[in-house]
């Protein structure tokens, strides 16, 4: 079951997208892409939820995508959007998974709406950055010091190196390719694959859709509070996965949020890097819904 192009209204007349994939009667799974990202990045672990009966929703986050751009928005706004397209497929109880960027968004749910939930994954999670950039590939040191510094400045350097060819998917592997060189091996093998370098050029080109300015609004809300401490965190059914390879979200950050989060279960690799520790233990993330 694939179904990658849908949208709902929400309350304040905002389109959010969102796509399906997996076992349309397993158990429900919110799959929350990195940044920047798409509904689509939900199919690159397609394949490991029907192998476990789940089905599994990717979701725009706002300004991204299908969704419509959300003025003055917080991280902590997410939740609520959750809810109303959970409301909207008729989905009580759910879990949610967040994926780099997406970590923030399901630790949000986890703190806000603990009572709709049945499972809280943090997979390569971005942490705060209250922790530093230690251990943080130069690139995104760039990106966040232009996010807490010069969010202006980041719009248009996001325009400029993917944004105005979000319509040209050879031009976008060449920028993506590139970025690839600061990754570790296990990273940079999963990207020499055709199959998942065609996934993840599909649903970058698809981020940016309505231009830089939601991804760049984004990247500023991650250098600021996210409206929320991980200790406040009640729900107790978190889980955290995360590589000592990763350059894109040191371990240091992922060891941080097992550290505040009451309750969390991690598991940390030292093998694997950013989309490594995602693809190689995909099998073992989708047990962790509770059927």
């Amino acid at each position: 079951m694939t179904t990658t192009g849908k949208t709902i209204k929400l309350r304040d007349g905002r389109s959010l997208g969102y796509a399906e994939y997996g076992d349309i009667g397993g158990r429900p799974v919110f799959h929350f892409h990195g940044w920047p990202g798409s509904r689509l990045e939900a199919e690159l672990v397609a394949e490991g939820a029907a192998r476990a009966g789940v089905r599994l929703i990717g979701t725009d986050r706002p300004g991204m995508g299908l969704s419509d751009f959300q003025p003055g928005r917080r991280i902590l706004d997410w939740p609520d959007d959750v809810v109303a397209l959970a409301d909207a497929l008729g989905i009580e109880r759910f879990a949610v998974e967040g994926i780099s960027g997406g970590g923030p968004y399901a630790a949000a749910c986890g703190y806000k709406i603990p009572d709709r939930l049945t499972a809280c994954s943090i997979i390569a999670g971005m942490g705060p950055f209250e922790l530093g950039t230690e251990g943080l590939m130069k690139s995104n040191r760039v990106v966040f010091f232009l996010s807490r510094r010069l969010p202006w400045l980041l719009r248009l350097l996001l325009w400029g190196t993917i944004g105005r060819h979000s319509q040209d998917e050879e031009k976008v592997e060449g920028g993506l390719s590139m970025m690839m060189q600061e990754l570790p091996e296990p990273d940079r093998d999963l990207f020499r694959t055709p199959e998942m370098k065609k996934l993840l050029v599909k649903e970058t080109c698809e981020a940016f859709r309505q231009g830089s300015k939601g991804p760049a609004y984004e990247g500023k809300l991650y250098t600021q509070s996210w409206g929320f401490k991980l200790e406040d965190i009640t729900f107790d059914n978190v889980y955290l996965w995360h590589g000592g390879l990763d350059v894109n979200v040191p371990i240091s950050m992922g060891r941080y949020m097992a550290d505040m989060i009451p309750n969390c279960k991690a598991m940390f690799y030292q093998d694997d890097g950013h989309l490594s520790v995602a693809i190689n233990h995909l099998d073992e993330i989708m047990a962790a819904v509770p059927s």
